[in-house]
């Protein structure tokens, strides 16, 4: 197909499919609310009632888009692909089905990540049908008793995930997950292959009490548009215009929903670039963006970086040859630094690099991101304890802990809105207001006690809890699980809740997608994170994270790694102070 070059400035007809490939920095987004401001001003198909859906993939670039478009926001609803879903689709329509898959609709609110716990494993192959075909070494008192294969298990029920196999949503589950690196084994293909043959009714455990994951919005809401049209009809006639940004993260189901919605009436544009496809546990490959057409579809590509010094471009172009950006800033900056020694030492000098300016640091996981965030100085919890958690607390306390927990967080990130829904749901009141005043004084409370549990036992935090949110839940007086809330402290066990970290210092690379900032901080836990800086390969998606988090960068880009030996460093020296700390 013809490509057209094109800058983030330049307007393109809005009545036809488009696809535009955008390299980091170059302005995609300032191109992305131009042509919507372009659809409010000359769209004859609007009129007062219908609206632009703009999809985008984190509550970062919900955020910025919103904010970008200013006054026309009213008129463009703009929002997650998940958050689209489940309120276009799932709220008003998934009663039609719930019966079918014993859905509890009266009890959902919203969509949680998936915590694997070993209460829930119990309590699945209790009541599974091929509980009497399991056998030695893997019967099930072996499955749920034996350290080595309920990790095996855990990790295996926590793959579980929805493929589009023809015009179907089917369940599934990555077999290779099961791998046990510890034991150096993993639960054998026959058990795999009885346990599998009811995934659903693993599924339906939290169904009937109206709980969704998150990837159970895509599998509802395929199954909503195929077999109602009808809904699509609502949509097409409420958005006549669908455009999505970072493309490149979408999953097959996600396209496949896409292209229902632009089979008639509803003008599809997407936006992206695969070499940021780094979603791929979710389904995303960078595939599905460059194959992506549709009939008449018109195809751009925007190859400025309007964000970064000429420098910090030079390591995007040594990183990546499909794309080679221009800066337009076409000011030099600081050389890049690869700071070599600890990560509290390569802060300690970003500091003084810095002065008083905002310094931040992208780390790949959460935990690492909440340990930077925090000035963790003791070594990171080798076991993830939120995991440890729900495994030795399989009551309903854990879940009502965990909420209390991630509310707490989400205060402090000042996230008030999302910090009191999530306190409503362990509140108890006769109507929806007075729900909401009891989870703001509960919240309240919490934040204003938290210098004094944040790093005492998690215990003294059931305590409060228990005491002063929750009167109902299950006492904890003795036992291992008491021994566990003593053992850990709160600090510890958050660093393991996820909250899409958004603090203004320390984020994941996964949620700082769609920012930039002056000065970035990278921080690589090991050795072989460097090799996508020297032997660059985009076809590998840990090197598709690294090179993201580098083209955050505006002014200053540095690298933290504890150990860089001679050969790497002499590769690097074109590109790179390198500087011990």
């Amino acid at each position: 197909m013809p490509v057209t070059t094109i800058s983030s400035d330049d307007p393109i007809q809005i009545e036809q499919h488009f696809k535009v490939t955008a390299g980091p920095g170059s302005g995609k987004t300032h191109w992305l609310v131009n042509h919507i401001d372009h659809i409010l001003k000359d769209s004859k198909r609007l009129g007062s009632y219908r609206k632009i859906a703009c999809i985008t993939y984190t509550n970062i670039a919900v955020d910025t888009i919103t904010k970008r478009l200013n006054a026309t926001a009213d008129r463009v609803e703009v929002s997650t692909i998940h958050g689209f879903i489940y309120r276009n689709i799932l709220k008003p329509y998934l009663s039609f089905i719930s019966k079918e898959f014993g859905f509890d609709v009266g009890k959902m609110d919203g969509h949680d990540d998936h915590f694997v716990s070993r209460g829930k494993l119990k309590e699945w192959i209790d009541s599974h049908p091929n509980l009497g075909q399991l056998r030695h070494p893997f019967t099930r008192d072996q499955l749920l008793k034996l350290p080595a294969n309920l990790e095996s298990l855990k990790s295996w029920i926590q793959s579980i995930h929805y493929t589009l196999n023809g015009t179907d949503v089917e369940i599934a589950v990555d077999n290779k997950k099961s791998f046990n690196a510890t034991a150096s084994s993993g639960i054998n293909r026959v058990t795999m292959d009885k346990l599998s043959a009811d995934l659903m009714g693993y599924k339906r455990l939290f169904w009937e009490k109206g709980r969704l994951h998150h990837d159970d919005v895509l599998f509802f809401g395929y199954k909503l548009l195929a077999r109602y049209p009808f809904i699509l009809k609502v949509l097409r006639a409420k958005f006549p215009y669908f455009v999505i940004d970072e493309f490149q993260d979408t999953s097959p189901i996600q396209t496949a929903i896409i292209k229902l919605l632009a089979a008639e009436q509803t003008v599809v544009g997407v936006i992206g670039d695969k070499a940021q496809s780094i979603f791929s546990f979710q389904g995303a490959s960078p595939a599905d963006f460059a194959g992506f057409a549709l009939p008449g579809q018109s195809n751009y590509e925007i190859n400025d970086n309007r964000r970064s010094t000429n420098l910090i471009v030079d390591v995007l172009n040594n990183v990546r040859t499909d794309i080679r950006q221009s800066p337009s800033r076409a000011i030099p900056g600081d050389r890049p630094a690869i700071l070599v020694g600890s990560r509290q030492n390569a802060f300690a000098h970003v500091k003084t690099q810095c002065g008083d300016e905002t310094i931040i640091t992208l780390s790949r996981d959460n935990v690492m991101a909440r340990s930077m965030m925090k000035e963790y100085n003791s070594a990171i919890p080798s076991s993830n304890l939120l995991a440890d958690l729900f495994d030795k607390d399989s009551s309903k306390r854990a879940p009502i802990i965990v909420r209390c927990m991630k509310a707490v967080d989400l205060g402090l990130q000042n996230r008030f809105k999302e910090a009191i829904r999530e306190m409503e749901r362990v509140v108890i009141a006769p109507s929806r207001a007075l729900r909401r005043k009891k989870a703001f004084q509960n919240l309240s409370y919490l934040l204003s006690q938290y210098e004094a549990f944040t790093n005492a036992p998690l215990y003294d935090f059931y305590t409060l809890v228990k005491t002063h949110i929750d009167p109902g839940i299950t006492k904890l007086a003795s036992g291992g699980i008491k021994i566990f809330y003593d053992s850990v402290t709160f600090a510890q066990v958050a660093l393991f809740i996820d909250t899409n970290v958004e603090n203004p210092e320390s984020r994941t690379i996964h949620a700082a997608k769609g920012d930039e900032f002056d000065n970035v901080l990278v921080v690589f836990a090991k050795d072989r994170e460097m090799s996508c800086l020297i032997a660059p390969d985009l076809s590998q998606e840990e090197q598709r994270v690294r090179y993201v988090a580098f083209s955050r960068a505006k002014s200053r880009l540095f690298i933290s790694i504890e150990n860089l030996d001679h050969a790497a460093m002499q590769k690097l020296i074109p590109l790179f102070d390198i500087i011990n700390v």
